[in-house]
């Protein structure tokens, strides 16, 4: 029996972000998952944009995903804001 040895280093096509190794696979079929994948997320996003009232057209251009975050995390702070101001108004 033949023994496979784990390696600890980053494997060629991975990127390391924020301390986690994403996984890019370079097989076509990999790549179709990946794309059929991000293609399912893209209605859910398109929801939760349309609800907090996100200007994603500003966010188009936006290449840092702190602030891509940054402004969504907000929109849902301000919304959530609204619902527990109207919320506490009703209450009296």
């Amino acid at each position: 029996m033949r023994m496979i040895r784990a390696e600890r280093r980053i494997l060629p096509g991975a990127r390391r972000r924020g301390g986690f190794v994403i996984p890019m696979p370079h097989t076509r079929s990999g790549q179709k998952h990946i794309q059929a994948y991000v293609q399912t997320l893209r209605p859910a996003v398109a929801d939760i944009a349309a609800t907090l009232e996100v200007d994603r057209a500003a966010l188009a251009d936006a290449r840092d995903l702190n602030a891509i975050g940054a402004a969504y995390l907000g929109a849902f702070l301000d919304d959530l804001g609204r619902h527990l101001a109207g919320g506490a108004a009703a209450a009296h």
